[in-house]
């Protein structure tokens, strides 16, 4: 028996530590939670292909038969990586987004699907693509190419340092200019557009709906800006010690940090 048959976790940082591993005590108590009878979804900021490989470290086997929510909210896919959700960007105002911040000499990096193109390879972009386990195309400049590509595109990052992306979120937000857009950040440095009908907070009630699970017998743990939402969305939202602040005031309950197997911890005596 289990108190909430559906629980969404954030990865980095809520399932991780800060090295990206996860301790054998976190991935035993998914499983207990799996066999008692839960469902346990990763929802992240991450492309398909970067969380896909990352699965078996969560579920402790190798070919776990789960969805997962990607880039915030905007893909969720079945375990056999077909699309049972997707919202995309809007194309016009993503072109112009990605040329303004070319323009202020703002390197930032857009995905469509399972690929990931950015105009070049900076130190960020490289560090990033070292975390995710991905390659980017590069493109040269990047609003041109996309100008010219069929794809649909399902976010925006860009990487800057902590106050320049509160600035930025803060013009972007007041301005006016991107009404159809969200912007949320992932970590400190790590601004990201994301289209409006997406968000962790919307897949969490798409998914619900479609597995036949109330809200009110869900749970969602997190640690940042883009988490808030959805911990706000789910039955019971949990915020791990190492939270933001903003995503400590929106959940119902903060465990212990997640270098004390705070999310274990809780799967263990309060969800089970």
């Amino acid at each position: 028996m289990v108190k909430y048959r559906l629980v969404f976790s954030d990865y980095d940082d809520t399932l991780t530590l800060p090295d990206g591993t996860i301790t054998p005590r976190t991935t035993a108590a998914i499983k207990a939670y799996r066999d008692a009878g839960g469902i346990f979804v990763v929802c992240t900021g991450r492309s398909y292909p970067s969380v896909k490989k990352l699965l078996p470290r969560v579920y402790g086997e190798p070919h776990p038969d789960v969805p997962v929510i990607c880039y915030q909210g905007g893909l969720t896919a079945a375990a056999d990586g077909s699309v049972l959700r997707r919202v995309p960007m809007d194309r016009e105002d993503i072109i112009r987004l990605a040329a303004m911040l070319e323009a202020r000499g703002i390197i930032c990096q857009t995905y469509s699907g399972e690929k990931m193109f950015c105009s070049r390879l900076t130190a960020e972009a490289r560090n990033y693509a070292r975390i995710t386990d991905c390659e980017f195309d590069v493109v040269g400049n990047l609003a041109e190419f996309m100008r010219g590509y069929g794809g649909e595109f399902d976010k925006l990052l860009l990487i800057a340092s902590p106050e320049q992306v509160q600035t930025l979120r803060a013009e972007f937000m007041s301005s006016g200019e991107w009404p159809h857009f969200k912007f949320v950040f992932s970590r400190p440095t790590y601004l990201e557009a994301i289209p409006l009908g997406s968000g962790k907070d919307t897949a969490v009630r798409f998914l619900a709906e479609r597995l036949g699970v109330p809200l009110s017998q869900t749970a969602a743990f997190g640690d940042s800006n883009n988490d808030t939402d959805m911990l706000r969305t789910a039955g019971f939202g949990v915020a791990v010690g190492n939270a933001r602040d903003e995503c400590k005031r929106a959940a119902d309950f903060v465990c212990a940090p997640v270098s004390d197997d705070g999310l274990a911890a809780t799967l263990e005596s309060f969800i089970m």
